[in-house]
């Protein structure tokens, strides 16, 4: 801590008490807070490696040494170690009302409750248990691949057909051209895997956040008349075995109500390490 001077005294600055928004001259500060957790922050640490601007994004603590931050926009992320600071992002949040909040459990939950005279959410995530896998693991003979542009249709039909089952809404319907660029951005960075059995895809799953300690995956789906046959548990093993080689630790959250995905995790050698929630207004 820098101290002023003031005549013969040494005079700490007062401690900041109020979130604040964050500039370029933070991202080292930020980026020492956010590795404090690596798995819970693989999303905002990918974030900030792909040079996302840091409009939107507030702090708490001396401008050298943040304590706690919070991304927000329309959908909210926090990282707030200490429960204690949560109430003070409060207000920034009641400013600039999202609609997702998303991230470890404790901090979402009480974000929500402080907006909840706002704005009511329609549904409740939680808990969405945090699992990981760490360590090598066997290999399987199965023809998983990176998807490739010539995908990007039918990796755009079969993600929206998870997203209708998991959410319950036609992203095809809402916002086409968004959805077909989002699919498009995750062919582009290498982030999507495939399997294609007659021309259609079998299995896919995607990363949502890369960093050189941990990768993030999402969008696990099975084509429907093909599961319950093993084909999951072979296909994303055999993802996760290529992963493995490039990153120490692959994580993933999921809904503590699907159960086949948990079972799913397990065989492969997730384990649990944490609770996030999410709150859908």
């Amino acid at each position: 801590m820098r101290l002023t001077i003031r005549g013969r005294k040494q005079i700490a600055p007062p401690r900041r008490a109020d979130p604040y928004r964050l500039g370029a001259d933070l991202r080292v500060p930020l980026a020492t807070l956010l590795d404090q957790d690596p798995v819970a922050n693989v999303f905002l640490r990918s974030e900030l490696r792909l040079g996302a601007s840091l409009d939107g994004w507030w702090g708490l603590g001396e401008r050298g040494q943040l304590r706690a931050v919070m991304m927000t926009g329309s959908v909210v992320v926090p990282w707030i170690p200490n429960a204690g600071d949560i109430p003070a992002f409060a207000g920034v949040l009641r400013q600039h009302l999202p609609r997702l909040i998303i991230g470890p459990a404790p901090a979402v939950r009480d974000l929500a409750a402080s907006i909840a005279s706002r704005l009511r959410p329609v549904e409740v995530r939680d808990p969405q248990p945090v699992m990981v896998l760490d360590g090598s693991i066997p290999s399987r003979s199965v023809p998983i691949r990176r998807g490739r542009r010539d995908d990007l249709d039918r990796l755009t039909v079969a993600a929206a057909a998870m997203h209708r089952e998991e959410m319950g809404v036609d992203p095809l319907t809402l916002d086409p051209i968004g959805w077909r660029h989002r699919m498009a951005t995750l062919i582009d960075r290498g982030w999507s895997y495939l399997l294609v059995e007659g021309g259609e895809i079998a299995f896919k799953v995607e990363l949502s956040a890369w960093t050189p300690e941990v990768v993030q995956l999402q969008g696990v789906w099975t084509r429907p008349e093909l599961r319950r046959r093993g084909l999951a548990t072979a296909a994303l093993a055999a993802v996760c075995a290529e992963l493995l080689t490039e990153v120490p630790v692959c994580s993933l959250y999921l809904n503590s109500y699907n159960e086949a995905a948990m079972r799913l995790y397990r065989r492969i050698g997730f384990r649990q390490v944490g609770e996030f929630a999410t709150v859908i207004f």
